[in-house]
């Protein structure tokens, strides 16, 4: 019943398969119908029901946030009642049914381009496809518990940084689920004292449109300069990053709150080319150190070894991915 990861190009398709005791005309209504989707997908949704027609999102778990979930999508593929498919975003959602005895088999697959994203997208997808097999069923929803779905996803499936390219232009991309309040994680990110802990000194607040300055004792004690371009407490930190030596970018944190835990993204965007596994290794140990900070355990000396052994590792990933996209 879990949902399986693999790689098609340069793309990531999370797959799941749902044998059914329900005809695949039921289910075809369940997957298609706006008033029957509402009882199961992550937002409500209005479809122009034709090839090519116009499907709109509105967020419900993320409300007002459309950099999370796209509000407008396209119907890519329509065969009633076998094959239902439509982008969302840039993400393409994949409904295929086929007859099964009495009943039928769903399969219903995510394709997307933000591998560290996978725990999170399969999480979410289990605990809506069992809302949809209650709603088909005529029961109440398993209430399967995201969190513990996504600690399983992300043991399956790794929570290690990822690197994608799109010409001058590279995005480094991470999550971490933490089990601390959104309040204090944004603490941990914001205030001089608690973020020198686990990452850099500043001497300034982090402030809209101030300039802020960080300065990283360690792997090789650069100091980063750059401007707040957005400060939304507690949602989303940005600002722009510049260090000797590499080329200018910019660094984006957004918290999402999850019952008591707190889910962290963190995309640093760059434009050039600069040491890709080296800056992968850094922000992934210093994700390590927030974990400690935030649960009080040591943040000092920095782990210079593991550093070193992370930064060959994601070396060897990216020349592997490489070779995969260019086939």
């Amino acid at each position: 019943m879990d949902g399986t990861l693999h790689r098609e190009g340069d793309r990531f398709v999370l797959r799941f398969e749902r044998h059914l005791s329900h005809p695949v005309e039921q289910v075809w209504g369940a997957v298609t119908e706006p008033a029957q989707l509402a009882a199961w997908f992550p937002g409500r949704v209005e479809i122009d029901f034709a090839l090519g027609g116009k499907v709109t999102f509105a967020n419900t778990y993320f409300e007002g946030d459309p950099e999370l979930l796209p509000t407008r999508g396209t119907v890519t593929a329509l065969d009633p009642p076998r094959l239902f498919a439509f982008t969302w975003g840039e993400d393409l959602l994949r409904f295929e049914l086929s007859p099964e005895g009495t009943g039928c088999v769903l399969v219903f697959s995510h394709s997307f381009a933000n591998r560290a994203s996978a725990p999170r997208s399969a999480a979410g997808w289990t605990v809506c496809l069992g809302s949809l097999v209650a709603a088909l069923d005529g029961t109440l929803a398993p209430g399967e518990d995201w969190h513990s779905l996504y600690e399983h996803y992300a043991n399956e499936f790794g929570t290690e940084g990822i690197f994608a390219r799109n010409g001058e232009t590279a995005e480094l991309r991470f999550e971490r689920l933490l089990d601390h309040p959104v309040a204090e994680v944004w603490d941990a990110l914001t205030r001089p004292g608690r973020l020198a802990d686990w990452l850099a000194e500043t001497s300034t607040v982090l402030s809209e449109g101030e300039p802020v300055q960080l300065r990283f004792a360690t792997p090789a004690g650069c100091t980063v300069t750059g401007t707040v371009t957005r400060l939304d407490a507690p949602k989303v930190l940005e600002y722009t990053w510049t260090s000797p030596g590499e080329p200018d970018g910019v660094v984006k944190w957004q918290l999402i709150g999850v019952g008591a835990s707190c889910l962290l993204l963190l995309t640093h965007t760059v434009r050039g080319h600069w040491s890709e596994a080296g800056t992968l290794a850094a922000w992934h140990v210093h994700l390590s150190l927030l974990e400690n900070s935030l649960s009080g355990k040591a943040t000092s000396p920095f782990p210079d070894r593991l550093w070193q052994e992370l930064e060959a590792s994601y070396a060897n990933t990216i020349s592997a991915e490489s070779g995969k996209v260019s086939e």
